[in-house]
């Protein structure tokens, strides 16, 4: 387990630094407000979803099916606990700090995270893990950041290239289907561009944030305690639960939903009309807060988790 959790610091430290270079990137004026954005669309519907597919063209395996049902569960239960929990927290007009304690970056920070400590392969149950979450994030996540429940949109849903990629994906898990090696090869490269463009994403949103503000806020504060700690915890003693599930599976989900506020948490602050920039600083609070308590909660997980 000490392994994993001196795989996992590294793995965050080259995030850092790449991040920083995102920064650089923005302050020198490389890269724009709308560059940005554009990279992060790029990441959202075209790196993470090609990775989604690769890893789920493999051959069939009944365990896996069973592992990912787990991993699904999981995130749902999670999700589930997270929502009525960050009430006791914030009022009800805190949408944007609501959202950032509930849903973690498990595909920008979990995917680089995971495939740096454990492999490629691992991808494929935090994607199944993190497929349920396309539906929390455009209907309840999208009324808590807009405030409006007619913002909530069932087509963004089933529309999510990270979805279809997954349906497919699912499509040639079952009947064994293997890409041909020019396909597995663009598929690759294409998700190759993932953990590079994130880290310059969050970068470029540490530049444009108030940093001074958000680090003299005390509910950016709060809503680091609940993503990090409060929830990770629970999650943790979820995962005691089940010593029949492999350890690195149960690992790759903790690192999944004990990953930073989700990227989103800004992204759709500013489409749908929210405090779009408490949504960044609570992004980069929370990343950077990340590098201290990723690594305790992998290594309070080897603990319990056998």
């Amino acid at each position: 387990m000490g392994g994993a959790v001196a795989a996992l610091i590294n793995q965050i430290v080259i995030m850092f630094i790449l991040m920083a270079i995102g920064y650089a990137l923005f302050r020198m004026k490389i890269i724009d407000r709308k560059g940005t954005s554009q990279m992060a669309n790029v990441v959202i519907y075209v790196a993470y979803p090609c990775i989604t597919l690769r890893t789920l063209m493999v051959d069939f395996d009944p365990n896996m099916i069973r592992d990912a049902g787990f991993c699904f569960v999981l995130t749902v239960v999670v999700t589930l606990i997270s929502i009525p929990l960050t009430r006791l927290f914030f009022k009800k007009e805190d949408g944007v700090a609501r959202y950032g304690a509930i849903f973690s970056n498990s595909g920008f920070i979990g995917v680089p995270i995971v495939m740096g400590v454990f492999g490629s392969e691992y991808v494929f149950y935090l994607s199944i893990g993190v497929s349920c979450l396309t539906f929390f994030i455009w209907t309840y996540g999208v009324w808590l950041v807009s405030g409006d429940k007619s913002q909530m949109s069932f087509k963004n849903c089933i529309t999510n290239p990270n979805l279809i990629m997954i349906l497919i994906g699912l499509v040639c898990l079952f009947f064994s289907i293997h890409p041909p090696a020019l396909m597995a090869t663009i598929l690759d490269d294409l998700g190759a561009l993932n953990t590079g463009l994130v880290m310059l994403v969050l970068g470029a949103y540490l530049a444009q944030s108030d940093m001074r503000a958000v680090l003299t806020s005390k509910k950016a504060y709060l809503v680091s305690l609940v993503r990090l700690v409060i929830i990770p915890a629970i999650v943790v003693g979820i995962l005691a639960l089940f010593p029949w599930i492999d350890a690195k599976i149960r690992l790759t989900m903790l690192i999944a939903l004990g990953a930073p506020v989700a990227s989103f948490a800004a992204i759709l602050s500013e489409k749908y009309g929210g405090n779009y920039k408490f949504g960044i600083g609570l992004v980069t609070l929370s990343t950077i807060l990340s590098l201290i308590t990723m690594p305790i909660m992998l290594e309070l997980a080897s603990l319990v988790i056998v």
